[in-house]
């Protein structure tokens, strides 16, 4: 495959320098005493949940394209409607092409791709590049992309115009701040607080204090007791009952896990990193607060502001990058939302009453949001006959009366 005829297809497997139990940075200890990385990251289930609900969930919207034509807006054929919700490259769907650059966004602050174009600026393909792999540098004020690609590292230029840059939230024009980075300690806190429990239960035993012995022992009897304390009560032991004996006492020092909290920080952790990211707590699994009533609420307020402000985001760069420039002030792109508000079929069934009632929706428009085929004769819209305008309500009345008297 050639990206402005640069071969970049592989016949042997890359090399890059990359660790999956790593990630591609490392951005250093925390004050917790445990290094925060992208894979650290995602191995708490709380980061791993929210990144992947969001990513996902923007990945299965359908995307149209809009052509405004005064006052109407009618969907159009456009060659960038298939890379966004079919096939992005030829190795990648459409889901994986924007799963992974919205991950990359949240992650990293930008999510990069290149954009292939024919010989009349098409664009033919949607290549996902890793912000490590990218530096961008302004030249005679226009912005240009430095990638590193294939076994070598080939370094190659790419006009800005002609890269998909989903910038995270940040205060530059053009990179953003990584979530991981810009809330390592928080992160880091999670982190050690699982590697806490984790530890803490692998010991097998709930048993951490020390034995008071009678007496002076010398260090070949601390030895032997302390050996075979280990090997019947350690990790590893097998016995849960401590057996002592010539009046040893045995101490507590430390307590339980719940004891100290431990569930509670671990809850604490989750709704701070349901703050990072923007979601509800109950998307990454902290129900505490949810309830029947408040769940539905919860979920729409997802989408208006967490979603909301990616997908705007999103859309106004496929309009700045993927459009011609004869194209931009006359074409839109907009997700389809729809998929993600749907409620239960009653509420849904008054909803599209209620818009069919006032002539907003027809039958098939209805069913088009059903996804299923339009019927005959169901294009035309319809209002309640009672429904007047409030100037002909005198005249309206006038006639009743008129009528009552005959």
């Amino acid at each position: 495959m050639k990206i402005f005829g640069l071969e970049i297809s592989r016949t042997k497997p890359q090399n890059r320098e990359y660790d999956p139990l790593r990630g591609y940075v490392n951005w250093g200890p925390t004050v917790a005493g445990v290094n925060v990385n992208e894979a650290s990251a995602l191995s708490l289930s709380a980061y791993w949940a929210g990144v992947r609900i969001i990513s996902e969930s923007l990945a299965m919207l359908p995307v149209d394209v809009i052509k405004k034509q005064g006052n109407r807006r009618e969907q159009v054929d456009h060659p960038s409607e298939y890379l966004l919700n079919a096939e992005a490259n030829y190795k990648a769907t459409a889901f994986d092409f924007t799963q992974i650059l919205v991950t990359s966004a949240i992650n990293h602050g930008n999510g990069l791709a290149i954009i292939e174009r024919d010989k009349y600026a098409n664009p033919i393909s949607l290549i996902n590049v890793h912000p490590d792999d990218c530096k961008y540098v302004e030249f005679d004020e226009e912005v240009y992309w430095l990638i590193k690609i294939g076994d070598k590292k080939e370094q190659l230029k790419v006009m800005d115009r002609d890269m998909l840059n989903l910038r995270g939230f940040g205060t530059d024009a053009v990179e953003g701040l990584s979530a991981i980075k810009a809330h390592k300690q928080n992160i880091g806190l999670a982190l050690a607080t699982q590697k806490y429990g984790a530890d803490f239960y692998n010991k097998g035993t709930f048993i951490d204090g020390y034995i008071e012995f009678p007496g002076k022992l010398d260090r070949d009897t601390k030895d032997a007791i302390s050996e075979q304390w280990t090997r019947n009560y350690g990790s590893t032991g097998t016995k849960g009952t401590a057996l002592l004996d010539q009046g040893s006492k045995y101490h507590r020092l430390g307590m339980p896990p719940a004891d100290a909290e431990f569930i509670a920080t671990r809850k604490f952790q989750k709704n701070e990193i349901a703050t990072i990211l923007g979601v509800p707590p109950h998307m990454i699994n902290e129900l505490e607060r949810s309830t029947f009533s408040n769940i539905e609420h919860q979920g729409i307020e997802f989408v208006t502001y967490c979603l909301g402000t990616w997908i705007e985001k999103l859309e106004q760069e496929y309009r700045r990058k993927l459009l011609k420039e004869s194209e931009k002030k006359t074409h839109v792109f907009k997700f389809n939302v729809n998929r993600l508000l749907r409620t239960d079929s009653k509420t849904q069934g008054e909803y599209f009453r209620l818009l069919s009632d006032l002539g907003v929706l027809s039958i098939n428009e209805i069913r088009t949001l059903l996804d299923q085929n339009p019927v005959e004769n169901g294009d035309g819209r319809y209002v309640q006959l009672n429904r007047i305008p409030l100037e002909q309500m005198a005249d309206y009345y006038k006639k009743d009366i008129t009528t009552i008297e005959k």
